[in-house]
């Protein structure tokens, strides 16, 4: 090639422009995948270095692709002791990204967990979710397992019960804790159980708890009411928020006369939103 060609001056220039925009672009994708370091960004260029992170883990093809790290449990500085899902593992969600199906109306059928800015709030997909009891009563075991099972086959997510927990796992990070116990919200109430989750920025889940009245569990394995309220509260951990009360979900904010122990339409469209399919 002619070094002194209109097509070399082109080629140089094109090098020239692509090591220039190749580490803003980067730069930029690196920021909006941070949530330490978006917050520093003016507010007013703020969504559109988030699209740009975005867009970076969307192209790394879904499972970490070229942004993938080596060691899936590394450890995110920015936040200090929370494990950083691997690119692709884990991105921002926002609700309207979910258009429901014919028939199904937010905020009557189904609800679901956000932030304040707007992000949907859900798991990472490709790191194991363990769920451990403490204090469990007898009998209260059987339904647990079936009622996680349920909920792993139905969202997608990486869910598995590991049995009694020891002390120092109650409450742990990464996991989803199910004391059967006392709680403030049961005082002077008939609430039977309650279940949430600890959400870091843009909506990522890495906790979740769910405390349930041991005088609402059956001893007998099997008991609709007991599963009904198992499977309420850890569609509680997952993200998951109440529909309108005595309708055909097991998220009805009030249960009907027979409790659900079968999901409903809105329940399965809820998991799949904060879930793996």
């Amino acid at each position: 090639m002619d070094y002194y060609s209109p097509l070399a001056r082109a080629t140089r220039i094109a090098i020239y422009v692509l090591a220039v925009t190749v580490p803003v672009v980067i730069a930029l994708a690196v920021v909006g995948t941070t949530p330490y370091l978006l917050d520093k960004v003016p507010e007013r260029h703020r969504d559109t270095v988030a699209a740009i992170g975005e867009g970076a883990v969307r192209l790394s093809g879904g499972n970490g692709g070229i942004f993938r790290a080596g060691d899936a449990r590394a450890v995110d500085t920015t936040i200090p002791g929370a494990p950083v899902p691997l690119r692709g593992e884990w991105s921002p969600r926002r609700p309207e990204d979910f258009p429901p199906p014919a028939g199904l109306v937010e905020g009557v059928d189904y609800a679901v967990e956000t932030t304040d800015d707007g992000y949907l709030a859900h798991w990472p997909c490709e790191q194991e979710i363990p769920v451990r009891s403490f204090d469990g009563p007898p009998g209260s075991e059987t339904d647990l397992a079936w009622a996680v099972d349920t909920l792993a086959f139905s969202s997608g997510l990486p869910l598995r019960y590991t049995g009694p927990g020891a002390p120092g796992e109650k409450e742990a990070e990464g996991a989803i804790s199910v004391t059967y116990g006392d709680h403030p919200d049961f005082h002077g109430t008939d609430v039977a159980g309650v279940g949430g989750v600890a959400i870091w920025p843009r909506g990522l889940v890495l906790q979740g708890s769910v405390t349930l009245r041991r005088e609402h569990i059956s001893p007998l394995a099997g008991d609709a009411w007991t599963r009904s309220l198992t499977l309420h509260e850890l569609m509680h951990a997952l993200g998951v928020t109440h529909a309108v009360p005595y309708g055909p979900e097991v998220m009805a904010e009030r249960p009907g006369h027979q409790p659900q122990v079968l999901l409903g339409y809105g329940d399965r469209f809820a998991l799949h939103m904060v879930g793996c399919h």
